[in-house]
């Protein structure tokens, strides 16, 4: 047995050397096999650089330079980003104290906004965060035709206690959320109220599109006029100014659809109207690839691994993203809301599925990695291992997508997150 001396030793070792990468400011990872998502060739030996929270220098090989904390791994990608969740504003708990995904009032809630639910000490947060996960574009549930305002965030923060949702956030506002199908004219079914079927689902958000389009209007007329009468200034509307958002193009409009006839609506309102379409969930788009890449929109996939529990997702396919990316589709991976316990899907383990199933590991982690950031267009920041961005660096001890393999340590805005004992 160990003597007793040396066994403390080791672990006070194991402790300053933990509390050492923990607060570095400066650390070299050094990568067996780096996937860097840039240019350069994946999967070979190389080396990240960073300092004070972004990525300074990439290079190949194994050696690290001196003045740097060295930590090590055997695959190293850039940090995961989950394209449509509700972690933040869905709690652990599943309880109505914690659920704040669905304002359950009225079909038209596009004033209400992701941010001012969001939870930056949920702990689902630092749940996926520990599977690699570091960024995620939380947004409104499905229950209402237009949903509410996205947003995206960190999983965790520069403090590791009391962080603020100002702490976490990348973009307060990243699109405007409509939803089709089932859910809506269900739950509304249910109050006798509308909608209580999809006509009435697309007409409401067809509607409030249109009083969005007359409101405009009428402010660039006040605006627009030689001298303002401050008593004719028009009244504010929160909802139609949320929808203006969308109509200027502003943030991307996106409209969730399981269904083939549902993306095919989804993408006839876009035209109508000339939005920004990114398509979600879409679990019968392998059906409707052509009609997709024609409409020029992009497609949050997933969850990879969603149930057959309706008629909108009895057609759904482990190879959904695969089609839809060989059909030169944006394809990013998401993972949707979850009603029961553990609340949260994650992602590493629905793009290893996608990624078995003909999007390949590549394909794969790039829909959970760049493709996801350049489709919420915030890959100036993230998505990359590349000089100048965010440090959001996951280790791995094996293969990311083998369920034998385990993330060993997880880094945002270069700050280690999580360690594996």
């Amino acid at each position: 047995m160990m003597p007793r001396r040396l066994r403390h030793f080791l672990f006070a070792l194991a402790l300053v050397t933990s509390a050492q990468i923990l607060f570095a400011q400066k650390i070299a990872i050094v990568a067996d096999k780096l996937y860097t998502m840039g240019a350069e060739t994946q999967g070979q030996p190389g080396v990240v650089l960073i300092e004070n929270g972004k990525i300074m220098g990439v290079h190949g090989g194994n050696e690290a330079p001196g003045g740097y904390t060295v930590m090590h791994a055997v695959y190293v990608t850039p940090g995961l980003i989950d394209t449509k969740t509700t972690a933040g504003i869905s709690g652990a708990y599943n309880i109505p104290a914690d659920q704040d995904q669905d304002e359950q009032t009225d079909p038209n809630t596009a004033d209400v906004r992701a941010l001012d639910s969001f939870n930056p000490r949920e702990t689902l947060l630092q749940y996926i965060n520990t599977y690699g996960i570091t960024t995620v574009q939380t947004a409104p549930g499905t229950t209402n035709p237009i949903a509410g305002q996205a947003g995206i965030f960190k999983t965790v923060g520069p403090k590791t206690l009391g962080p603020t949702v100002d702490e976490l956030e990348v973009r307060p506002v990243s699109a405007v959320v409509f939803n089709l199908g089932e859910s809506p004219k269900q739950f509304y079914g249910q109050k006798n109220k509308a909608p209580t079927t999809r006509m009435m689902t697309a007409a409401i958000i067809r509607q409030g599109l249109l009083k969005a389009q007359a409101y405009q209007k009428t402010w660039a007329d006040w605006n627009a006029g030689a001298k303002k009468d401050p008593t004719k200034e028009p009244s504010r509307d929160l909802k139609l100014e949320a929808i203006g958002l969308v109509l200027r193009g502003e943030v991307p409009a996106i409209f969730n659809a399981y269904r083939a006839d549902d993306i095919d609506t989804a993408i006839r309102l876009a035209e109508e109207f000339k939005l920004q379409l990114i398509l979600s969930s879409v679990t019968e788009g392998y059906l409707e690839a052509p009609l997709i890449k024609q409409s020029g929109a992009a497609a949050l996939v997933g969850p990879t691994l969603q149930r057959l529990e309706s008629m909108e997702t009895n057609n759904a396919s482990l190879e959904d993203a695969a089609i839809l990316a060989q059909a030169g589709i944006p394809v990013a991976l998401m993972t949707g809301f979850e009603a029961y316990v553990p609340k949260n899907r994650v992602l590493l383990f629905e793009a290893g599925v996608a990624a078995a199933n003909g999007l390949g590991f590549e394909g794969a982690l790039r829909a959970s990695t760049i493709e996801a950031a350049r489709i919420l267009g915030i890959a100036n920041r993230v998505g990359s291992l590349e000089v100048g961005k965010d440090a959001d660096v996951v280790l791995y001890d094996g293969d990311p997508f083998e369920y034998i393999s385990h993330v060993t340590a997880v880094l945002v805005n270069g700050k280690v997150s999580y360690q594996r004992d």
